[in-house]
């Protein structure tokens, strides 16, 4: 018995895992690339970030705003070559998002 549970795991993993990035049930923080076409994209030191914070117990409710476009006007950005998302959740009931900007003023 213990073997066809072992197996049935080991056919299940990769059919669950998907294209979902790392989740943890206790706690999850993780930062991902928005973009990843990064041909003939500069470096550079300007960044500015928005978030949106999320709570769900019964209800779903979400403030604040984490818009690119919202974030470069907001912070005087003149281009933005590229942006990261971090992730922050703790057992899924609160969710904390971050979009962190790169671009020149």
């Amino acid at each position: 018995m213990t073997r066809v549970l072992l197996a049935f795991v080991a056919c299940l993993v990769p059919v669950v895992s998907g294209c979902a990035g790392p989740q943890g049930f206790v706690y999850t923080h993780t930062t991902q690339p928005l973009t990843t076409d990064f041909h003939q994209t500069p470096v550079v030191g300007d960044e500015a970030a928005g978030d949106v914070k999320e709570i769900q117990y019964y209800v779903r409710v979400l403030w604040s705003t984490n818009g690119i476009g919202a974030i470069a006007k907001a912070n005087g950005f003149d281009k933005v070559h590229y942006a990261d998302l971090e992730t922050l959740s703790v057992l899924g009931i609160w969710t904390q998002q971050w979009v962190h900007v790169y671009g020149t003023r």
